[in-house]
């Protein structure tokens, strides 16, 4: 990134002005002034933000004086697109997962994606069969992650690293739950209104010749910039906060938190649940083994005993079926909808940066207006800043004593900072739409969000309740069937 290039008149020191300043500084007794330089940060949609430590601005304040009706109209906006912000009718589906061979490169898994829409962006209405592996999947992230900065791009399930040190990334239970855990990825993509109409999802969804196509698709990220400005990045996140923080972002932080807190202990106890259900399931199989054993000494009812420890043991599968089910499709829906609270926390904290920008390049402003006003008055208070600054104040009584022109060199510094002061009103004023627009953005993602925590906590609620009850109705019909064996089993008259 080249900051000259976008803003070539605004002149930022580096360490290698420092000599060319030592010399400008020699003639101009007025080109030091105590103002706090910014730190660079790159802003993701495309604008680059100036920003100093502290806040002097805020966006209230702005408003107020640069453009009076642009809250109105912005909240009126917002408004107006919350209506057409709603989904098309979209189906995904995952299935027939398979093992296949890519040459010398190895083995994985693909699978067969089927999507129904009549989205315009799409070649056709009929539903179109395409094969993907999780690879591809993970491309798809990240060109929604890169496409749309300001929404929360759904996580995608973790690799499971364990699992392929094992060797196991090839079974059963392994594939079905990662199956499972990318068909809901694929249903939170086909509930966003953005998402859906994606490029990238549709080059995913549809693409016969993948491999090529997506290649066309990729949008490659611009130059990160310096290694400076890159530090400068890090630091400002790490230390810098919302000077200001608004209400509804609050809330929106303290809601999702509480989500995330309940979730943890609906985890934690299911776990516990989980447990106890799986260790009963070992104990009629050991039960099971126990009357087969006494079937063996009770010649006379050998052939009923032997048929109740089967009757057991199926009873320990039903039990172990109903655990597999649960922790598929319930508990494994716990762990990525707390994926999802944090990519919805990673939005949030965007958004924060981006009002932590204007905040941060209005200080700057607020700043350069002060010393143009302390140099166009000297002596002069200037709210809480004093009135004489004691490094321009011994600048001055140096070149004084040089017979430097201080009239003349007074007035280059006040055309110098009339021009920064320029340059940087404009630069507020690009950094206040772009926080805007993020903060309207972020709104309608959260929306969005709670529609699919109410959906997808409901549909894991019923799959729960489904499972058990088809456990109950299998374990009644499993313990039904020998009871009228036991009933016929002749007891000796005395």
């Amino acid at each position: 990134m080249n900051v000259d290039d976008e803003y070539g008149s605004v002149h930022w020191q580096t360490a290698t002005d420092l000599e060319s300043s030592r010399t400008e500084h020699d003639s101009d007794p007025f080109a030091t002034f105590d103002v706090q330089k910014p730190s660079l940060t790159r802003n993701i949609n495309g604008y680059e933000n100036h920003a100093s430590s502290s806040s002097g601005y805020d966006r209230d304040t702005f408003n107020a004086k640069h453009s009076p009706d642009t809250a109105s109209q912005s909240k009126d906006t917002n408004t107006s697109n919350d209506s057409h912000f709603i989904a098309q009718p979209m189906t995904i589906t995952i299935t027939e997962p398979q093992k296949e061979s890519e040459g010398s490169s190895g083995t994985y898994i693909s699978y067969l994606i089927t999507t129904h829409t009549s989205i315009p962006t799409f070649s056709s209405r009929s539903p179109c069969r395409v094969r993907r592996r999780y690879q591809d999947f993970v491309w798809l992230y990240n060109a929604l992650t890169f496409e749309y900065t300001a929404s929360i791009v759904p996580p995608l399930p973790e690799k499971h690293r364990i699992e392929y040190l094992k060797g196991d990334r090839f079974g059963t239970e392994f594939v079905e739950r990662r199956r499972q855990s990318l068909q809901w990825f694929l249903d939170r993509i086909a509930r966003h209104p953005l998402f859906q109409q994606s490029q990238s999802t549709r080059v995913f969804l549809e693409s016969a010749n993948f491999k090529h196509d997506k290649q066309l698709q990729t949008v490659r990220d611009p130059s990160s910039g310096s290694v400076m400005e890159t530090l400068s990045d890090t630091f400002l996140n790490a230390f810098t906060k919302v000077q200001k923080p608004e209400e509804r972002f609050v809330d929106m932080k303290e809601n999702i938190d509480k989500l995330a807190d309940n979730l943890n202990t609906v985890e934690r106890l299911y776990s516990r649940i989980g447990k106890r259900q799986q260790d009963l399931s070992q104990d009629y199989a050991m039960f099971a083994n126990s009357v087969d054993g006494l079937s063996n000494l009770e010649t006379g009812i050998s052939s009923q005993l032997g048929q109740f420890a089967e009757t057991s043991r199926k009873y320990s599968g039903a039990i172990k079926e109903m655990c597999d089910k649960e922790d598929l499709l319930f508990l494994n829906q716990i762990h990525e909808y707390l994926s999802y609270c944090q990519a919805a926390k990673t939005s949030l904290r965007a958004r924060d940066q981006k009002q932590v920008d204007f905040e941060e390049l209005s200080n700057y402003l607020q700043h350069t207006i002060q010393e143009r006003e302390r140099t166009m008055y000297p002596g002069r208070k200037l709210g809480d800043r004093p009135a004489v600054n004691i490094t321009g104040f011994l600048t001055d009584k140096v070149n004084e004593a040089r017979g430097v022109n201080m009239v003349q060199a007074r007035q280059e510094k006040l055309e110098r900072l009339e021009h920064r002061i320029a340059e940087l009103q404009d630069e507020v004023a690009k950094s206040n739409d772009v926080s805007n627009m993020f903060s309207n953005q972020v709104m309608k993602e959260f929306q969005v969000f709670e529609k699919a925590k109410t959906a997808e906590l409901r549909n894991g609620l019923l799959d729960y309740a489904d499972s058990h009850i088809e456990f109950y109705k299998q374990g009644a019909s499993i313990w039904n069937a020998i009871i009228p064996i036991l009933e016929a089993t002749d007891v000796p008259e005395d």
